[in-house]
């Protein structure tokens, strides 16, 4: 018996999870700190695991740091309403100066041209300038669309942290099978073990065949190597866990719960009290609606004059010698307002204002698109919920009764009535109920998190 006769689709099923879910439970958060030693050695329960990774996780710190990021945008559009003041200042060597042709009003002689020069050879100044904006659409809008934006970031984060849940409960779930899977197969390997050193028993007091003694023994490899396969495995399970939470992959992890304390939480699910808006995806949906619609009037507003106002002061020296330069100084200071009224600009202005409307009659689609989507998922998770339920029922009774029979089975072979063929038989039967179990099991587990994800009962923890 190969290992895909140990736990065939039971050991593939897990390790499919533990691929798919590196791509997104329902508990509280509590402190990791008391479960973790100074040699980086980890006891931890699920709940521990989804707090380490709203810590730690990738994913979860850069959409944090990009909730971070919008605020500063807010905190930017705002400043562009505060006054802005700068200095400047120059210098100027005139190597040359320009030479102007004027009347020789000296002479009296008004046709006749001269050549003059103006100015000096070295100029300077500098002027400090506060400008203040009184009004300009865009500027508001903007502010009031960088809010919105950071809303949406906000539930960026959650969303990243629900998907972090999700994946890091798949991953804690898959380990747990895992774990049972090979809890089984130690079992089966006992018992081959012992039906091993039974018939060498009886082939040495004469009363069995080589064959059966190599038919059990073939039986008994077999599932040696195949919990070596699934040890393995396990492993490669835990570190896939370590890496959905963000934990050094040569950290020691130990998870403290057991498969049973999850399988008594897969009750019948009630989604009547379902709504869409509950699924954060609806929810930025909605917000890049109100982008949009944002955008929409500011295409609209754009027709409107910038006013803005401004006060100077600044000081111009002239000087023929550079050591005289700023021995005296002219000063010189303006106050005023500054209009900007966009009269014309083709037929621009016209196709921003069209193309900002179809934008938002998309995203409003899209809304609507979505909640049609989630209501369908929902349906979808629950059918799959339920069916994965009752096939789990329907295994776990199977393999009770399979146990029963391989039970009244061995009986019989010990009392010498029933042959090895009878015995491996029967052996097989009950290895194929265990592996079906196996699968329902993680079908089940993995599925109630499906259904819990696409009702948007799964709620980030607020780190």
């Amino acid at each position: 018996v190969s290992l895909s006769r140990v736990l065939p689709s039971g050991i593939l099923c897990s390790l499919v999870l533990t691929l798919a879910v590196s791509g997104g439970a329902v508990a509280q958060a509590t402190d990791t700190a008391t479960a973790v030693t100074p040699d980086s050695t980890y006891r931890l329960n699920l709940d521990q695991c989804v707090q380490y990774a709203l810590d730690h996780q990738h994913d979860v710190l850069n959409a944090r740091l990009a909730q971070q990021y919008a605020s500063e945008q807010v905190k930017e559009n705002t400043g562009k309403l505060l006054p802005h003041a700068n200095i400047t200042g120059g210098f100027t060597d005139n190597l040359k100066l320009a030479t102007s042709m004027i009347p020789d009003i000296a002479s009296g002689n008004y046709d006749h041209k001269i050549p003059v020069q103006f100015g000096n050879k070295y100029t300077s100044s500098v002027t400090g300038e506060v400008d203040q904006t009184v009004f300009n659409s865009n500027y508001f809008l903007g502010l009031k669309a960088a809010r919105v934006y950071q809303e949406l970031s906000v539930k960026s984060l959650d969303a990243t942290a629900i998907t972090t849940r999700v994946n890091v409960t798949k991953a804690y779930y898959n380990v747990l099978v895992n774990e049972e899977g090979i809890r089984i197969s130690r079992s089966n390997v006992n018992e081959l073990k012992k039906s091993l050193q039974d018939i060498r028993a009886k082939y040495q007091a004469g009363i069995a065949e080589t064959v059966d003694v190599n038919r059990i023994e073939v039986q008994a490899n077999s599932a040696i190597t195949g919990v070596n396969n699934q040890e393995r495995l396990l492993a490669y399970s835990l570190q896939e866990l370590k890496f959905q939470m963000g934990l050094p992959q040569d950290a020691t992890l130990t998870l403290t719960q057991t498969v049973d304390d999850f399988k008594r939480g897969l009750t019948v699910a009630d989604t009547t009290g379902f709504s869409p808006a509950d699924r954060p995806e609806y929810t930025m949906q909605q917000i890049q609606t109100q982008l949009d619609q944002l955008s929409l009037k500011s295409a609209k507003l754009s027709f409107l004059p910038s006013l803005s106002a401004y006060v100077n002061y600044g000081f111009n020296w002239f000087s023929p010698q550079f050591s005289d330069l700023y021995h005296k100084g002219y000063g010189n200071s303006a106050l005023g307002l500054s209009l900007s009224f966009p009269l014309f600009n083709g037929t621009e202005r016209i196709h921003q204002t069209n193309e900002a409307r179809i934008t938002l009659e998309e995203s409003m689609n899209d809304l609507d698109n979505l909640d049609q989507q989630i209501r369908l998922q929902v349906r979808s998770a629950y059918v799959q919920y339920l069916n994965n339920r009752d096939q789990l029922a329907t295994q776990q009774g199977n393999m009770k009764l399979t146990q029963g029979v391989y039970d009244r089975i061995k009986y019989k072979y010990d009392q010498g009535v029933s042959s090895s063929l009878d015995l491996l038989s029967a052996e097989n039967e009950l290895q194929q109920a265990q592996s079906n179990y196996i699968d329902a099991l993680l079908n089940a587990l993995v599925s109630s998190v499906d259904l819990e994800q696409a009702m948007g009962k799964i709620q980030p923890l607020k780190p």
